[in-house]
């Protein structure tokens, strides 16, 4: 069985968030992968810069499923 990678109209709000963490986890991974590519230094920054907010994206992310979806806060 395949995991869901999009969202319709059928997706529960605890699907959504997961996908959503998966989705940063992967931005994140292509950005830095792109840093570690990228010979211009503006390039580099700008692409660490990015993978930096996709962490935070991610962070936001797993705090609003732990208040709203496992209530354990």
């Amino acid at each position: 069985m395949s995991e869901k990678i999009f969202i319709d109209e059928d997706t529960s709000p605890e699907e959504a968030i997961r996908i959503a963490i998966e989705r940063e986890k992967k931005a994140y991974e292509f950005y830095m992968n792109a840093a570690k590519i990228v010979k211009f230094p503006g390039g580099k920054e700008m692409f660490e810069f990015l993978a930096r907010e996709e962490l935070h994206h991610r962070e936001l992310l797993e705090k609003e499923y732990d208040k709203h979806i496992r209530k354990d806060y």
